[in-house]
C-alpha cells in the first residue's frame, strides 16, 4: 500500500504541472499560486485524519497537483520580477530552498514519528503561505502582455516604492507601457496554447530539447537515487546527508552559469554524470572507493542539472507560453521518474545494463543542450515575435533597450 500510495503521489505532481502550466498562462502567476497554497493546507490537513486508505490517496494526490503549482509559479514570478544579472541568483536561492527542505523534513520526521502528526505539521503552515500570498505582487511582465495594462501600472508602482524608486515609478504613465508594450494584439498573445509550442518554428525545437533534459534528470536521478536508499538503514539521516551534500553543489553551479553560460552547464551537468554512470561499469565491484566516489559526483552533478534546467526552460521561452513550456518540462521530468526506477530490473540480464541505459541517456541528452541557444545575460521574451526575431548570438537593440527600461522599473 505505501509504494501505491508514493506512485500516486507522483502521478499527482505530473497531473498538477500539466494543468498548472497553461491555467498560469491564463489567469496569473499569483492567483494560481495563492489557490495552490489553499489546496496544500485542506488537502494535507484532511489527509491526516482520514479514516480511508482510497480517500488518503485521492487527498495525496490533491496534495502533489497543488505542489507543482507552488513550484512552478514560484519561480515564475522569481524569473518575471528579476533582472537578467540577477535572474541566476535567485533562481539558485530557490533551488537551495529545496535542500533545506529536503534537510528539514527528515529532521522532522526523526522527530514526529507518528504519520498523521508529521502529515499535519508539513500541511498547516500552507494556511499561513495562502495568506501571506495576498500580498504577493501580481507578474507585471504577465500583466502587460495579456494587455492588462492597468494593473501592470499599479505593480509596477507598488514594487518600485517597496524598493524606494518612488520617484521613477511616479513617472509611469499608460503612454509609456503603451509605447515599451509590443505592437501585436494582446489577444493573439492570450489564445496562445500548447499548439503553439509544437507547431511554431522557433519554439518547436525549444520545447522537444528542453522536455529531454528535464525527462533526462528526473530519469537518471530518481533511477539512481532510490536505488542508492536501499543502502542505507537509517532513512532519517540519509534524507539528511542527501540535501546537505546538494547544497554546494547547487552553490557551485552558480558561479558556473555565471561564467560559462547556461547551454554549456546544462550540457555539461547532464554529461558528467552519464561519464560517470558508464565509468563504474568498467570499475571492478571491489574497488568501492572508486566505485562510491563516481556515484557521488554523478548525482551532485545531477542536482546541478535541475538548477540549470528550471533556469533554462525558463529563459526559452515567452512570457505567454512560459509556464505552459515550464509545465510541459515538469510533465517530461515525472515521466522520467516513474520509469527510472523500472531500469534496475534489467540487471537480470547483465548487471551493467541499468548503468549502461541511465549513462547513455543522460550522455545524449547532455549533447542534445549544445543546440538550444544561449540565454545568459538576455532579456526575457515577452511574445511569440519576440522568439521568431532573436538570433543566437545577437538581441536586437530595441529589445535590449527594452529590457533596460524595465529593469529601470524594477
Amino acid at each position: 500500500m505505501r509504494p501505491m500510495a508514493q506512485s500516486i503521489y507522483l502521478a499527482g505532481i505530473l497531473v498538477g504541472a500539466a494543468v498548472c502550466g497553461h491555467t498560469s498562462d491564463r489567469f496569473g502567476r499569483r492567483r494560481v499560486l495563492t489557490w495552490s497554497y489553499l489546496q496544500v493546507a485542506v488537502s494535507g490537513i484532511t489527509a491526516a485524519f482520514i479514516p480511508i486508505f482510497p480517500l488518503y490517496c485521492l487527498f495525496r494526490f490533491l496534495v502533489a497537483s497543488a505542489v507543482a503549482g507552488v513550484m512552478m509559479n514560484t519561480v515564475s514570478l522569481l524569473m518575471e520580477w528579476t533582472s537578467a544579472r540577477g535572474r541566476t541568483l535567485m533562481m539558485t536561492l530557490n533551488s537551495v530552498g529545496f535542500s533545506f527542505g529536503q534537510v528539514l523534513t527528515g529532521s522532522m520526521a526523526y522527530g514526529v514519528r507518528n504519520w498523521r502528526m508529521l502529515q499535519l505539521a508539513v500541511s498547516a503552515p500552507f494556511l499561513l503561505y495562502f495568506v501571506s500570498s495576498w500580498w504577493l505582487p501580481e507578474s507585471a511582465r504577465w500583466l502587460l502582455t495579456v494587455g492588462k495594462l492597468e494593473q501592470g501600472l499599479q505593480e509596477l508602482q507598488k514594487v518600485a516604492a517597496f524598493n524606494r524608486r518612488k520617484a521613477e515609478g511616479d513617472t509611469l504613465t499608460m503612454e509609456v507601457l503603451r509605447s515599451a508594450t509590443q505592437e501585436e494584439p494582446s489577444g493573439d498573445q492570450t489564445r496562445a496554447t500548447i499548439g503553439t509550442l509544437l507547431h511554431t518554428p522557433g519554439l518547436r525545437l525549444r520545447t522537444f530539447l528542453s522536455m529531454l533534459c528535464w525527462f533526462a534528470f528526473g530519469f537518471t536521478f530518481y533511477g539512481l537515487a532510490l536505488n542508492l536508499q536501499a543502502l542505507g538503514s537509517n532513512i532519517f539521516l540519509l534524507q539528511v546527508l542527501v540535501g546537505v551534500v546538494d547544497l554546494p553543489v547547487k552553490i557551485g553551479s552558480l558561479l558556473l552559469l555565471n561564467h560559462l553560460g547556461r547551454r554549456l552547464c546544462q550540457a555539461s551537468s547532464l554529461v558528467l554524470p552519464g561519464l560517470c554512470i558508464l565509468a563504474n561499469i568498467l570499475v571492478p565491484h571491489e574497488m568501492e572507493v572508486l566505485r562510491s566516489s563516481l556515484a557521488v559526483l554523478g548525482l551532485g552533478s545531477l542536482g546541478s542539472a535541475f538548477t540549470c534546467v528550471t533556469i533554462l526552460s525558463s529563459e526559452l521561452f515567452p512570457t505567454v507560453l512560459r509556464m505552459t513550456a515550464v509545465g510541459l518540462g515538469q510533465v517530461a521530468a515525472r515521466g522520467g521518474a516513474i520509469l527510472g526506477p523500472l531500469v534496475p530490473l534489467l540487471g537480470v540480464y547483465g548487471s551493467w545494463l541499468p548503468l549502461l541505459v541511465f549513462g547513455v541517456v543522460s550522455v545524449l541528452s547532455g549533447l542534445a543542450a549544445l543546440l538550444l541557444p544561449e540565454t545568459k545575460n538576455l532579456p526575457l521574451p515577452d511574445t511569440i515575435q519576440d522568439i521568431q526575431k532573436q538570433s543566437v548570438k545577437k538581441v536586437t537593440h530595441d529589445r535590449a533597450g527594452q529590457s533596460t527600461l524595465m529593469s529601470t522599473w524594477l
